[in-house]
Formats: C-alpha cells, structure tokens, sequence
C-alpha cells in the first residue's frame, strides 16, 4: 500500500470514531426558564404571510389584480386617517378654486402648515402632523418665506414638527443654471417627478399650486385637455397619497373653476372661494376676506361641510422695528345661510321667543336682532309675519298636538317694533 493511500485510510478511520462519539453525547438538560421561554416560542403562531406581489410581465409590468365578493367582504383592511377632520382621508383629493386675488394659496399655505404640525385651521383639526410636499409653480421663494412664517403660529399645532414635515419644491428656487426643467403635469417626465419625490420624502399629502403654472394646457374647455392631470390624480390615489389642487376660477362671475367639468370627477371635496358680497368687507387693507363654498362633498355632511363660511384673515403686528408680521383666522357663518337656516326655525314653531331663537342658533340675541333687520330689509319675511309665527309658537305650547294655531301668519299688529 502506498504511503498515500495510507494516509487516506489512517483519515477515515480517525474522523468516523469522532463522528460516533458525537452522536453518543448525552443531551444536556436545560433550565426551567430556558424550557419556559422554549416552549412560549413554540406556542406563538408564525407571522401572517404578506401578500405576495404578482410576478412580473416580460415587459416589467405587472398584471391586473382582481378579488371575489366574499374574499372582499373577509378582507381586514385598516381605516384610513384623516389628514384633516372632517374633510380629507389619507388616498383623497380636493380641489381648492378661486379667482386670482382673493386668498387660495394663503389657504392652501395654512391648510398644509396645520397639517404639518398637527395643528387646525378654520375649526378643522389635522390628528397628528404629516409630511406636505408643496409644489409651487409661481411664487418668489422669499415670499413664500415671509408668508410661512406670518401664518404658522396662526395654526397652533408643533411648530418644529411642521419645520421638518413641510417640504417646498418651487420653480423659484431652483437653480437658474440647471439642466432639469421643472414638472410640468402635461408630461409624463413631469408627473414622474412629483411622484418621486413626494415618494422620496415620505409625503402623505401633495399640494400643487396652481394648476395653471404647473401644467401646459393649449384649450382648458377641451374635456381631452385634462387627460394628463386626471392621470395624475388617479396615480396618485393608487399610491396612497392624498393631493390637494389648487385652481383659478373661470372668468366673470360664472361662480364655477376654470375649464372642463373633467377636471372634477376624480375630487372628493370641491371648495370655491369667491370675494365678500359686501363691497366694505373687501376694502380693509388689514384683511383679506371671501365666502367660502362647499361644491363637492362625498363624505357625511355635519355644520363645518354643509353651509357657507364667511372667512377672515387679518395681519397684525409692527414691522418698522424688525418685528414679525402676524396672522389671524376667523370664521362663520355666512349670513345668508344663518338668515335661511333662522327663518327655518321660526317657521318651525319649535321657539316661543327671541332667546330660544339665540339658543337654538347658538349666538346671541343680539346676533339674532341683526339677522332679521337683514332678513326684513331684503323682503324675506315682515315684521308681522316674524311676529305671527311667534304668537302661533306660543299659541301651540298650551294647545293640544291635534289642534291649530288661531294666529294668523301675515295680519295683526307688530307688537315690538324694536324686536
């Protein structure tokens, strides 16, 4: 035998007793804690399997995914959050229209610092911050600058959580030199762009300001002129990102944005703004003031989706000294809808007097006293009509349900001409 095969044979038989040995070890008994901790991971039921993504098409695609009537109705789906109550979910849309001059991209500004900060803006609170990423198509960087800081503390909220959640991506600030146009939605290269980095910042909310300066749009009455933005819209629901736009109204007073009807078809919410029906509201250089008008609604409607708001900013503060300007925000009902909603409830008969008016209006009786010398002015209702359902209020409270009121609505005296 050759020393190889020696050294082969001594190798086989050195390694198989070791082998042996190791098999005949005794295992060694382990602790009770050990024994515990072993048989509570054994008990613990493996992680659910995450649902797998279809396999991709030679092309790089994927296919359509479709789901059955009863797997849908097993389907665990989580809630989605409001980014804003009551009004935007997290994966909705809205559409914010104005004529220019009037205030949008200061509302859109406020709207998307409180949701930044987790703060509130016109009684509607933001739950929690989020990341914003505001595109903006027009505006001097540093007026963007001096507005963000006037609004911020006028919507409460963290302000160094809406310093790091609140992105600005501006034409204005890019540099002059730069081989990259800025987005244009018209485009695809452009829509690619938004998404990416609103997928790059962790963006839960996109707001674009303004359609106009952002998308090339040849016939904004052409319905096919829209086809890109609506892309746009829809992609950005399929990702999961909510996406304000911000919109001119259409020319004149034709009370309605600018454009097809196509452009609103993929919005829950629709707001318009338009200027104060009170020529006075709108010449204080200290305010900037417009109605507000719930167009499009697809949730539930309470007392801040339903009715009009008469909205005010007011900016205050001592700039001569280097001091910083402020901004305040107010709100309420627009007096038409309040006028509307007082006769309803007078007519009614469910108020006796003018308190249970204000009490059931939520406001004072002198705000009632003001709201029908208007409703009187502009010929809603009469002196002796207010008067009438009154009396037959009153009347009704010590009859029988059966039986009806003997006061007549429109004859009779004023009894309190200063009512």
């Amino acid at each position: 035998m050759s020393k190889k095969k020696k050294n082969l044979k001594h190798h086989t038989m050195t390694t198989e007793p070791r082998k042996a040995t190791q098999q005949q070890q005794p295992q060694q008994e382990q602790p009770p804690q050990a024994q515990s901790a072993q048989q509570a991971e054994e008990k613990t039921p493996p992680p659910p399997t995450p649902v797998k993504q279809s396999a991709l098409r030679p092309n790089g695609t994927r296919p359509l995914r479709t789901i059955s009537l009863g797997s849908l109705l097993s389907l665990k789906l989580p809630p989605r959050e409001h980014l804003i109550t009551p009004w935007l979910r997290q994966g909705e849309s809205a559409m914010i229209y104005a004529p220019t001059g009037v205030g949008k991209s200061m509302f859109a500004l406020s709207l998307a610092l409180a949701i930044a900060g987790g703060g509130s803006f016109l009684d509607c609170n933001a739950p929690k911050p989020r990341t914003v990423l505001y595109v903006d198509g027009e505006m001097p960087i540093d007026d963007i600058q001096e507005r963000a800081a006037m609004l911020l503390p006028s919507v409460g909220g963290d302000p160094e959580a809406a310093s790091r959640n609140m992105i600005f991506m501006a034409r204005q600030y890019q540099d002059q030199n730069a081989d990259m146009e800025f987005p244009d939605l018209a485009t695809e290269q452009g829509r690619d762009a938004i998404l990416q980095m609103a997928r790059k910042k962790g963006a839960e909310l996109v707001i674009l300001d303004n359609l106009s300066t952002l998308a090339t749009i040849d016939d904004e009455n052409s319905a096919s002129a829209f086809n890109a933005p609506v892309a746009f819209l829809l992609k950005m629901k399929q990702a999961g990102l909510a996406c304000i736009l911000i919109h001119h109204a259409g020319k004149g007073n034709s009370g309605t944005y600018r454009g097809s009807s196509k452009i609103a078809t993929t919005f829950e919410v629709i707001i318009g703004l338009s200027k104060h029906s009170d020529p006075l509201m709108n010449n204080d250089v200290d305010k900037t003031t417009f109605r507000l008008s719930w167009d499009k609604y697809r949730g539930k409607r309470d007392t801040s989706t339903g009715m009009a708001l008469d909205v005010v900013l007011e900016s205050y503060g001592d700039m001569t000294e280097g001091g910083q300007l402020q901004a305040r925000w107010s709100s309420e009902a627009a007096t038409d809808h309040q006028i509307e909603t007082l006769i309803a409830l007078l007519k009614s008969g469910e108020c006796k007097t003018q308190n249970e008016l204000a009490t059931a209006m939520g406001c004072s009786q002198g705000a009632i006293s003001k709201l029908r010398a208007k409703a009187i002015a502009k010929d809603i209702i009469t002196k002796t009509a207010w008067m009438g359902y009154l009396n037959r209020a009153k009347s009704n409270a010590n009859l029988d349900d059966e039986d009806e009121s003997p006061f007549p609505i429109e004859t009779g005296t004023d009894e309190n001409p200063d009512f």
